[in-house]
């Protein structure tokens, strides 16, 4: 093995910048998964480290409903155990400045800041603690509400029917992970002060968090827990300290599973930059490894000699990648600035970079075993013979023959498949998405080869660079096929995602019926409801503005007189039972719905009727003629299912699950939403208007919701495509490797035509025709194959209409065209300056 080790180093010594490229190739791949990897493991540390502060407690319940009596009892219980409580709401609502032109819908958080935070600080601008700049008639705003609204500290903001001193720039809380996504600004005040604001009212949309710290003896974490279980009888997110939080735990994990995948594509493709390199190299090498045999060599030897050089060219490739995961692991989370609040302090993960050298190094196996397998046909006499012209078999006879290259091929689906599911933590989606790259790779192969069958049977072009650039493709060693697959991949995943991200949103929009709302109106008690519908009439802009739709909140608790426990439901399915629903009653049936099953009803209503949607009649198991009970703050309601109904698109009243007849929710509590219709240019005049006159009322301009989701979908673009650049930079990477291994040639070949009269400017338009044939090629399959998935993608998984456009198409394509050109050029510079005489003196 020594001898073999010290042969396999005296070999490639010499040509050691022949695979610069390969080892590039690999340490692109190695560094895009060690980066994510990294990246999610001290997330996933920094979030164990600081558990509590995460959730500013050891236990938090959150809740997105007002608790009861009996909820509040339980909690109540756990204070006389010795815990420490307090209570933190969130709920919407606008907040005006006198320094700007409208009301701003923002996030308004209240908290007692003498107990909160349990654990963690809130950072603030000035530095000073809460409960020093906190007070009942002051705020802390998120900097962003300073520049939208052009205030500043010590101005003055309405809010409900409170005024506030902006007190600090609110930096970040210790538990804003848990919050979710926010639709504005945020905003810090006390409880009393959201008292004096009047925001909470009956019906009114909120979050509610009780957040609890154990005492140091007598109550544990996991007898609170059984206790907050054991009393709640509507559904509540429960977290604490050893699991803070997690729906996003799992959904970063998801995450960095996905872009995981990504980076495995652009390593695969440093592979096929591998294979493509080492195929090229043994070419070269062919009577070398004959003369080896002649002295004895068996092929086993040779075989495992170049095997040991490809795995040194790997594991450098992989320790370069190392270092360069742990650039990526520094760089990801700007990127992800404005989707999540990552904790303040990321520390590097060393154990992640073992994983992505030895992932680098298996890859690494796994490309080199078809091409090093060509080894053992490779005859002594060929020393002899070397000028005769071997015999060219198919595909098809090449694999009667021999089955061990097919063989190799399978071993390299299944390992890519068992690295891709280790990756994905799943089977199905592992080798999914392996099935998926491999039908995408087949694609552009095709394409390859046709594309070069087609350019061979065109006519002769009368451009002598176009000719002899069409020529050119078709040069040993230029592997034209594994440069358009390479480059083909990259630019499609990028297309698709772009695709994806345009449409989405556009289509949603389009599919909207003409009267869709554009405004909705939140929070409207019993007593503003005709007041505020006498106001709309005096509005000018408004085109549509339907009844107040009433909301009554309620907790279903039998079907057909049976309880959760006593169905035959799915666990899953039995957490309907635990959840608050919004119920609402109408005479017609509500615009954009199918009735499935049933009638819809008509006057005299007579018996309580109910409409239920299509999903909660799946899930629970509804059919027309079901009885189902709800307890509404204490009252009992009882209805008959007359009908099932589809939404085509949702709305307020119409996508709510149960729909009542009218007078059967008589009696109850009920708040009420508005939804209205205007030109857009008259939105802020409106809320500003309506901010004025009813400031508990929150008004929600659909516009701002789309460009704020839009925002969203765009990091999240900017994400994917950070990772899925590092397969766009392999497949330059594999151009170039091209490019540099057919060197000689090139350089023989310009030499002969400056010979013949060729200018320097001629031979170079040759080169770039070449390059520029490869890249448009490249671009416009992978831009085809983007076009297809993002097809399926949206029509398939999304049921959303793809329209397709031709203007990105072309962009992708000339672009990669351009970097084609960029990157060949770059590998061939210094060819057009040999001298004719150099290379006509050797032969």
């Amino acid at each position: 093995m020594l001898f073999e080790l010290r042969l396999a180093w005296r070999d490639i010594r010499p040509s050691l910048r022949k695979f610069i490229f390969m080892v590039t190739a690999i340490a692109l791949g190695v560094g895009s998964l060690t980066g994510i990897k990294g990246f999610s493991q001290a997330l996933d540390r920094a979030m164990s480290r600081s558990a509590r502060d995460l959730i500013a407690a050891d236990l938090a319940v959150r809740m997105n409903f007002s608790p009861n009596k009996e909820e509040l009892a339980v909690f109540d219980s756990l204070t006389r155990r010795g815990c420490e409580t307090t209570r933190v709401t969130e709920t919407l609502s606008m907040a005006s400045s006198a320094r700007a032109s409208r009301p701003l819908l923002s996030n308004i958080k209240a908290v007692d800041p003498r107990l909160y935070p349990f654990y963690g600080n809130v950072e603030l601008d000035p530095a000073l603690p809460l409960n020093k700049l906190l007070a009942d008639d002051a705020a802390a705003v998120s900097q962003d509400f300073l520049i939208r609204t052009n205030s500043a500290i010590g101005d003055f903001i309405q809010i409900g029917a409170g005024r506030f001193r902006i007190a600090a720039v609110l930096r970040s809380e210790p538990d804003r992970l848990a919050s979710g996504v926010d639709l504005g600004p945020r905003i810090l005040i006390t409880r009393n002060g959201l008292t004096r604001s009047g925001l909470i009212q009956f019906g009114s949309r909120l979050s509610e968090s009780f957040l609890f710290r154990l005492p140091s003896q007598g109550l544990g974490l996991e007898e609170a827990e059984q206790i907050v279980k054991g009393g709640l009888q509507r559904h509540a997110h429960i977290a604490d300290y050893r699991n803070p939080n997690p729906s996003v735990a799992r959904g970063l994990d998801r995450m960095a599973n996905f872009l995981s995948l990504i980076g495995l594509l652009a390593l695969l493709v440093g592979g096929l930059g591998v294979a493509t390199t080492i195929h090229t190299y043994l070419q070269q090498r062919l009577d070398s490894i004959a003369i080896l045999k002649c002295l004895g060599g068996r092929s086993r030897q040779i075989l495992r000699i170049y095997l040991l050089q490809g795995l040194l060219l790997g594991a450098a490739g992989s320790l370069l990648g190392v270092g360069l995961g742990y650039l990526v692991q520094m760089l990801f989370p700007p990127l992800l600035k404005g989707l999540i609040e990552l904790p303040t302090h990321l520390e590097l993960a060393p154990g992640v970079a073992l994983q992505g050298f030895a992932i680098g190094i298996v890859a690494t196996l796994l490309f080199l075993l078809p091409p090093l397998l060509a080894i053992r046909k490779v005859r002594p006499v060929r020393v002899f013979l070397r000028e005769m012209p071997e015999t060219q078999y198919s595909t098809i006879q090449r694999l009667r023959h021999d089955f061990i290259p097919l063989a190799s091929s399978l071993i390299l689906l299944l390992g890519a498949g068992l690295l891709a599911s280790w990756l994905a933590e799943s089977w199905r989606r592992g080798f999914g998405f392996i099935a998926g790259l491999a039908g995408a790779i087949l694609i552009l192969a095709a394409g390859a080869k046709l594309l070069l069958l087609v350019l061979k049977r065109l006519p002769r072009p009368s451009s002598l660079a176009l000719r002899h650039g069409l020529k050119n493709l078709n040069r040993p060693g230029s592997h034209v096929a594994s440069v358009l697959v390479a480059l083909g991949i990259g630019v499609a995943f990028i297309l698709t995602v772009y695709f994806i991200q345009t449409s989405l949103l556009s289509q949603i929009v389009k599919s909207a019926p003409a009267n869709y709302p554009n405004v909705f109106m939140l929070g409207i008690t019993e007593r503003d409801k005709d007041p505020l519908w006498a106001f709309l009439k005096t509005q000018p802009g408004i085109t549509d503005a339907g009844a107040p739709i009433p909301a009554v909140p309620a907790r279903l608790q039998r079907i057909d007189e049976k309880t959760a426990e006593e169905t035959d439901l799915e666990p899953h399915d039995r957490r309907y039972f635990q959840m608050e629903f919004v119920l609402t009653w109408t005479a017609a049936l509500p615009p954009d719905t199918k009735i499935l099953e049933g009638q819809w009803w008509h006057a005299p209503y007579g018996t309580p009727m109910i409409s239920v949607g299509e999903s909660a009649a799946r899930s629970l198991k509804i059919h027309v003629g079901s009885i189902l009970e709800f307890n509404s703050s204490g009252h009992i309601v009882r209805g008959k299912v007359v009908n099932i109904r589809e939404v085509e698109f949702g709305r307020p009243g119409s996508n709510n699950q149960f729909i009542f007849s009218p007078g059967t929710l008589d009696g109850l509590p009920a708040s009420y939403v508005g939804a209205l219709r205007m030109a857009p240019p008259d939105v802020a005049r409106f809320q500003s208007a309506l901010f004025t006159k009813f400031p508990s009322i929150t008004s929600i301009d659909v516009g701002q919701v789309l460009a704020r989701v839009q925002q969203l979908l765009d990091r999240i673009s900017n994400v994917i495509r950070f990772i899925a650049f590092f397969a766009i930079l392999a497949g330059i990477i594999i151009l170039a490797s091209s490019v540099v291994a057919t060197r000689y040639q090139r350089i023989r070949e310009a030499v002969l035509l400056k010979t013949l009269g060729a200018t320097r400017a001629q031979v170079a338009r040759i080169q770039a025709a070449e390059f520029l044939i490869v890249g448009l090629a490249a671009g416009l399959i992978g831009c085809l194959l983007a076009a297809a998935a993002a097809d399926y993608l949206l029509g398939k998984l999304l049921e959303t209409e793809f329209n397709f456009q031709w203007l990105p198409l072309l962009v992708g394509t000339l672009a990669t065209a351009a970097l084609a050109i960029a990157a060949g050029w770059i590998a061939s510079r210094g060819i057009l300056n040999h001298k004719p005489l150099e290379i006509l003196r050797e032969n």
